[in-house]
């Protein structure tokens, strides 16, 4: 029989090697499991490869869950300057956007995970790759970890920090919430967030790749517009992404699997309102009627669109604007400013960025991480139903909810 270790931490994403090395520099004797053959596999892709690693507008308003304040005793013990303090004193110089993102100075992810790789290093943190945890059993004080292909492992205390469904290609299993029903726990729904949304119109694949900026785009949910977001917008094969998709995704998502009905509709041109559209197109018209169509729509917005646009109309593209009626540019300009999607679901998990949903936060003590139906049980990161805005605002969670659950579970031993 293995020896009885005082923790150990089972998934080595961001959260439990928050939680590893908090608890070893406590000098407490820490093993760390990963299912992957490397550790923080995440990292190198966060924030679009740059490393979005937290946001100098951290506020706890900007996280959801079943208990909304939940975040708030880890957030405040380990805050926005703790993490940058944090990643400073491993070599990592800061850099702040105009939005509040921070990341790394260089622009690339994986410097955050080389520097974590190398301070487990520096504190000799046992680490076990490739391995794979079947079961976990509680045995009296003790928890039993049963492996698939090795002997058992045995611990006073664990923290499980094994992420949830988002990105498989990556690791995630969701086998960590098997593991927490089996010891008592309960669920909140899973859906992707951060993640495209889908159409069924089929012909949208005209503008495939076509990226705008700076559109506005407003979620509507059975017929009433819920959120409202301005960014960048991406068409994708049966679909749309971009900054500002991802933004409304999350109650995108949760409104899809409620089986409501949901729509957006983009404004193309924000900065021009209705009536400037229509001064603009209908004084043509009368100033100028032999000007074709497809020249003035291109002034507007990407030629493409234009197409697309008059296409889905039955308007030729070489139509003059005073060959058409009021009511056809009418029409045209509604089309610019409340464009109309119905969207029937997101892109899979492999493509969804968090998972929303997860462990209850109520069966969970905040300010220690501790499970409150199995003592000395200890969560961290995305597996616990806590998920937030886009903007380093979920990797913050990873470093602050890691950071409280490895210093609680170390003042235990």
């Amino acid at each position: 029989m293995n020896p009885i270790r005082p923790l150990i931490v089972i998934g080595a994403g961001p959260a439990g090697i928050m939680a590893v090395l908090t608890a070893a520099e406590r000098g407490i004797r820490v093993l760390l499991l990963e299912r992957k053959n490397q550790i923080g596999g995440k990292l190198p892709v966060t924030g679009d490869g740059k490393g979005n690693l937290t946001n100098i507008n951290l506020h706890w308003t900007n996280y959801h869950s079943c208990e909304p304040e939940f975040v708030l005793p880890a957030l405040s013990e380990f805050d926005f300057i703790r993490t940058r303090d944090f990643f400073g004193k491993l070599g990592l110089k800061i850099y702040i956007d105009k939005k509040g993102k921070a990341f790394p100075y260089s622009r690339e992810a994986i410097i955050i995970q080389r520097l974590l790789e190398e301070h487990l290093k520096r504190l000799e943190v046992e680490i076990i790759t490739g391995v794979d945890v079947k079961e976990i059993i509680r045995i009296g004080p003790t928890f039993e970890i049963i492996l698939k292909q090795a002997p058992s492992l045995y611990a006073q205390r664990i923290i499980i920090a094994t992420g949830g469904l988002a990105a498989p290609q990556l690791g995630a299993t969701g086998e960590g919430y098997h593991w927490a029903v089996k010891l008592g726990h309960h669920l909140e729904p899973q859906f992707p967030a951060l993640v495209q949304l889908t159409t069924s119109i089929s012909n949208l694949n005209m503008l495939n790749k076509l990226k705008l900026s700076e559109v506005r785009i407003a979620l509507v949910v059975d017929n009433q517009v819920k959120a409202e977001e301005c960014g960048d917008l991406l068409f994708i094969p049966h679909g749309i992404s971009g900054t500002a998709v991802f933004s409304l995704s999350r109650p995108a998502s949760e409104a899809l699997s409620r089986g409501k009905k949901v729509a957006v509709r983009i404004n193309f041109t924000p900065d021009l309102n209705r009536e400037e559209l229509n001064n603009f197109f209908f004084s043509k018209k009368k100033s100028e009627p032999f000007i074709l169509l497809s020249l003035l729509l291109q002034g507007i917005l990407p030629e493409r669109l234009s197409q697309y646009l008059l296409k889905e109309y039955n308007i030729s593209f070489d139509s003059a604007i005073g060959q058409l009626a009021d009511s056809e540019i009418e029409t045209i300009i509604t089309h610019i400013s409340d464009f109309y999607l119905p969207i029937k679901g997101t892109q899979s998990w492999k493509y969804a960025q968090i998972t929303c949903g997860g462990i209850c936060a109520k069966e969970v003590e905040p300010k220690t991480m501790e499970s409150r139906l199995v003592p000395n049980l200890f969560f961290a990161g995305e597996i616990l139903d806590v998920d937030s805005d886009c903007g380093g605002y979920n990797l913050q969670w990873a470093w602050s909810s890691g950071y409280l659950a490895g210093k609680s579970a170390a003042g235990k031993v």
